[in-house]
């Protein structure tokens, strides 16, 4: 498949994913409601990588069986499909940050990007990640505040899908300092100029 085909692919997977589960596992996962399943979406994130915008992806269901089910029936076929091998993954081993145990993990990366920070998990040279080296390896312009002083001057951030007579589809969201909005708006018109030509898809900005 070519790219677009590859990235809608993997859209229709995804769906397919999340109505074959049970309630019991949705509530699992999305922490008993806290989080919306449509929220936890990750096309958009895969076609980010696809296209050469993020070095990675990362997948974390808090349950290593439901990774690996994640696996199987999304990510293999996807990357299978596509024409080119342009992205690959890798399942996470003993390796933590300060919010979570990624173990069983797993991490769709480019095969072209050659950044330090992401040979360095791939090759399990590090145990501990910290947030900002986490924010250079999944491709983000900020980074989630190390201090109270930096909670203080935080700003959410949500690039949506933006599809014609349909509410709004969450397909990235992370942290930034009110230092960071020039290079966040600079990071998202990228985004959008190349999601609008390569995947067809209009992207909307939100920052709070």
């Amino acid at each position: 498949m070519e790219v677009k085909q590859g990235f809608e692919y993997f859209k229709l997977l995804e769906e397919q994913f999340w109505k074959k589960l049970d309630e019991g596992t949705i509530q699992h996962i999305t922490f008993h409601g806290q989080l919306k399943a449509e929220d936890m979406l990750l096309y958009g994130e895969f076609g980010f990588a696809l296209i050469g915008l993020k070095p990675s992806v990362l997948v974390e269901f808090r349950d290593e069986k439901i990774n690996r089910l994640y696996l199987e029936t999304v990510i293999e076929p996807a990357l299978f499909a596509l024409k080119e091998r342009k992205l690959k993954y890798q399942v996470i081993k003993d390796i933590q940050t300060p919010e979570s145990d990624l173990n069983g993990s797993v991490l769709i990366y480019s095969t072209t990007c050659s950044i330090n920070e992401l040979a360095i998990v791939l090759k399990g040279e590090e145990k501990f990640i910290e947030e900002e080296m986490m924010a250079v390896i999944l491709g983000y312009p900020g980074n989630l505040p190390k201090s109270q002083e930096e909670i203080a001057t935080m700003k959410s951030v949500i690039y949506f899908h933006n599809l014609p007579n349909e509410e709004l589809v969450a397909l990235t969201s992370f942290a930034i300092q009110e230092s960071e909005k020039e290079k966040t708006l600079d990071h998202f018109k990228e985004h959008f100029k190349a999601c609008k030509v390569i995947l067809g898809i209009d992207l909307k900005l939100l920052m709070q």
